[in-house]
């Protein structure tokens, strides 16, 4: 499927220049999202609202009084964050329309900012799933290859960006839920460290693991809008120490750690794809094992289904028809777990922070974003490194590990396998360093992007 992409930065030229409007990046954007449909990328989409938007941008513009850099420029929504002008759903039956009236923190700081709400994209359903493969809208399709799924559960959004419908878009990350569709459709998905950025008015999947992150065509895009993503927020006690954005780090020749080992399998064509990457990026690369990766994976699933299953009680006793099957089964299971897994789980999630920052002097840990390319849809399970897992295990097999760490973390794409399907890599950095983690991928993106 032939794509075309532009990015944020790009745009925000544009506009700067005069050489385009915020009306004309609007309809543009609406024509592609029709051009597109068939992606099911957007659940929620009202053309006039969004014209509105534009044109009350063009006259701030006209006036000399733009309200930021992103004032006119399209950005997509992902169903879980609450919006004034379209309902949230989670893309689920068992949720009744949640009435418009209320922004997201995120939201509220993008519409605050000028920037143009474009619409509601598919989901996995509650976030649940990382396949982008359930949803009361049916499936989201990947843009290079519409037999190929997302991976999810911002599956909407990263077709949405890599589609070129929009430059950016929103989505939540618990457990690779921001990356993983970024590495499935070779775009940058940025996940900032645990209570660096609000999660208020965001339908929660795991409260202690969840996190909003910015999706875009470009690494530079991110510049622009983690300013209105980092920060405290009166509404979200995690946040409460939160820094801003410092926009002025910049990156020197990094120290990177390659994670391998028992637990970190991957296919032979990712596997070359990073190890290939590596070796031009002019970074100074060590290899490391990390152990006891099944025990961090289960302390990573206790959490989650914990934290789900408790989120969920009540809706779920009042509407358990309304979830599907798969959702309904894991909720179900979390209520099957103890308090003492969950103490127990929280006591190896602690272990995992101290295990990696103790690695040595590493400026980011490097792994695969995925083990494998993007699966076909309906495939259950995937074969790499003498492993055989699960579709939705492959998904999350690296990305887990910074949300239970509670790191900072970025996908960048860095080649296409010979099937023509992006492979992405994943950056770790340690925790509230995310300037510094958006350095050390900015050297890599350029040295790989100058043909290193």
């Amino acid at each position: 499927m032939q794509t075309e992409t532009e990015t944020l930065t790009q745009q925000v030229a544009a506009l700067r220049s005069g050489a385009v409007s915020s009306s004309f990046l609007a309809e543009r954007a609406l024509d592609r999202a029709v051009r597109f449909k068939s992606l099911n990328a957007f659940v929620a989409l009202e053309p006039a609202h969004v014209m509105s938007q534009a044109e009350a941008a063009d006259v701030r513009r006209m006036q000399g009084r733009p309200l930021s850099v992103l004032d006119g420029i399209p950005i997509a929504i992902k169903d879980n964050y609450l919006t004034q002008d379209y309902p949230t759903t989670a893309c689920s039956e068992a949720l009744p329309l949640e009435p418009a009236g209320t922004d997201a923190t995120m939201v509220a700081n993008l519409r605050a900012a000028g920037a143009i709400i474009f619409g509601k994209t598919n989901m996995h359903e509650w976030a649940y799933g990382a396949t982008n493969s359930t949803s009361r809208f049916g499936p989201t399709k990947n843009p290079h290859n519409p037999d190929r799924i997302t991976g999810g559960s911002s599956g909407g959004s990263g077709a949405a960006v890599a589609a070129g419908i929009v430059a950016a878009a929103l989505g939540s990350d618990t457990g690779g839920s921001v990356r993983i569709p970024a590495g499935a459709c070779g775009i940058y998905g940025f996940k900032p460290s645990y209570g660096r950025a609000s999660r208020h008015g965001i339908l929660p999947l795991s409260w202690s693991m969840d996190a909003p992150g910015p999706m875009a065509a470009a690494l530079e895009d991110l510049r622009h809008l983690l300013p209105f993503f980092c920060g405290a927020d009166i509404k979200d006690p995690a946040t409460r120490h939160a820094m801003p954005f410092d926009d002025t780090v910049s990156g020197s020749r990094p120290k990177l750690i390659h994670l391998t080992g028992k637990g970190l399998e991957r296919s032979t064509e990712v596997d070359t794809a990073i190890r290939s990457a590596l070796s031009r990026c002019d970074a100074d690369v060590t290899v490391a094992a990390l152990s006891n990766i099944a025990g961090y994976f289960a302390a990573w699933e206790t959490i989650l289904h914990c934290e789900a299953s408790a989120y969920h009680a009540p809706l779920l006793a009042r509407n358990a028809a309304g979830y599907d099957a798969v959702t309904r089964a894991h909720l179900e299971a979390g209520k099957l777990l103890a308090g003492v897994d969950l103490l127990k789980a929280q006591q190896i999630r602690a272990v995992l922070g101290r295990r990696l920052a103790d690695l040595g002097n590493w400026d980011a840990l490097v792994l695969p974003t995925l083990p494998v390319v993007a699966p076909r849809a309906g495939e259950e399970w995937q074969e790499f490194g003498g492993r055989r897992v699960t579709t939705q295990d492959s998904m999350t097999w690296f990305c887990w590990i910074g949300n239970l760490a509670g790191f900072p973390c970025i996908s960048i794409p860095i080649g296409m396998s010979p099937d023509g399907l992006p492979i992405g890599m994943m950056l770790m950095g340690r925790p509230n360093a995310d300037e510094q983690l958006l350095a050390v991928a900015g050297w890599i993106d350029g040295n790989l992007r100058a043909g290193n």
